[in-house]
């Protein structure tokens, strides 16, 4: 399972590299609208919409994706800001209740649970497209932190993992995974500073609190889409991609992750 995880994910990384570097702005927003049109239809069936309705919450996605085009202003730190500040009111949601079954729950939690879609991935879509286009490094930077936050969580938990973390939420995940990821989310956040922007003892510590604070995120993602599935009472979004479950299981920690990362940036004044 481990090696089949790590396999999809150097697959990924490799898709994702040569497409920040290679490709044209369009090709980007094209390809980021067939991931949301995929995520948008595994957040429709965690959602419990029939498939027609999953199919449709998918396109609206996309079709937002494209709002930039027309709205140039859209993109920027208040829209950072506000993300954040939903994502936190997340976690606090998921600390304070637990997730009960969707299918038992009054008729309208479907809908409003299929809308929060829009707010929890468009952000980070957006600021994809924008990193993209003016500062592709910095879009690799963030996409790294998160994937070996991943991978360090998994490794810590495999090896050391005791304490729970959220157990009615999501039972695998382990403090001792947490502080893994965390550790290497915060090494890759000090290269990153070290390599693109110099080797000054300010810039390294800011760049590894820069990795901790968007791991952190990173984690609220992931739960809040395990908090979906736990309400759905599904295992996995979906089979799309091997030894990782369905697309959004791979989206869920970007989704945050991004949001607070560009947020980051913008205050330490790395954004260009």
């Amino acid at each position: 399972m481990l090696r089949q995880r790590l396999i999809t994910a150097a697959f990924l990384l490799l898709l994702v590299f040569v497409l920040i570097f290679q490709a044209s702005s369009p090709v980007f927003l094209v390809f980021l609208m067939l991931l949301a049109l995929f995520a948008g239809q595994e957040w429709g069936r965690l959602s419990l919409f029939s498939r027609p309705f999953a199919l449709l919450l998918g396109l609206v996605l996309a079709v937002l994706l494209l709002l930039p085009l027309w709205l140039n202003n859209l993109i920027g730190p208040m829209l950072a800001d506000i993300s954040v500040a939903a994502w936190l009111l997340w976690a606090v949601l998921m600390l304070a209740v637990s997730p009960s079954m969707l299918d038992r729950a009054s008729i309208w939690q479907r809908p409003f649970t299929g809308f929060m879609l829009l707010p929890a991935f468009l952000p980070a879509f957006w600021f994809a497209l924008q990193l993209q286009r003016q500062s592709p490094h910095q879009l690799l930077w963030v996409i790294l932190i998160i994937s070996a936050g991943d991978v360090g969580a998994m490794t810590f938990g495999k090896l050391w993992g005791r304490w729970r973390l959220i157990p009615r939420v999501s039972p695998g995940k382990t403090w001792e995974g947490l502080l893994g990821g965390l550790l290497a989310s915060a090494i890759v956040g000090t290269l990153g500073a070290w390599i693109w922007l110099g080797a000054h003892p300010l810039v390294l510590c800011s760049g590894a609190l820069l990795g901790v604070v968007t791991a952190i995120f990173a984690v609220i993602g992931d739960l809040a889409e395990s908090f979906l599935k736990r309400r759905a009472d599904r295992k996995d979004s979906g089979q799309l991609l091997p030894g990782h479950g369905g697309l959004l299981d791979r989206l869920d920690s970007i989704s945050a992750g991004i949001p607070v990362f560009v947020a980051g940036i913008y205050y330490l004044g790395w954004w260009k």
